[in-house]
């Protein structure tokens, strides 16, 4: 298993944006230790299948990027910093206006 974002849109003829995260084990290994012991909301919740609302964008991108910083000091971690640095971008491009739904799972 693995974890991914699904991000549909408001517009019908849009395709949805599928955004993969981490493989199962990489999420239970690296991401999901940092994440609690940085105190994170919603990067903890990422396999249990939460639904971001529009609104809560800016926060899930402030996770991201402190997940990150917490994560940058070993080398270990390139690949995954630059998976973060992929998802960071690929969210920061949304128009908030035009999304309908940001699934997590």
């Amino acid at each position: 298993m693995s974890v991914a974002m699904l991000v549909t849109f408001k517009a019908k003829d849009r395709d949805s944006l599928y955004i993969p995260v981490a493989t199962q084990g990489a999420y239970h290994a690296l991401w999901l230790p940092a994440a609690e012991k940085l105190g994170l909301k919603w990067v903890p919740q990422f396999e249990d299948g939460p639904v971001v609302d529009v609104s809560e964008l800016p926060a899930l991108l402030d996770e991201l990027r402190k997940l990150r910083g917490a994560l940058a000091s070993n080398p270990k971690n390139d690949s995954l910093l630059e998976r973060i640095d992929w998802i960071l971008e690929e969210l920061s491009g949304l128009d908030p206006n035009e999304v309908s739904r940001i699934s997590i799972g």
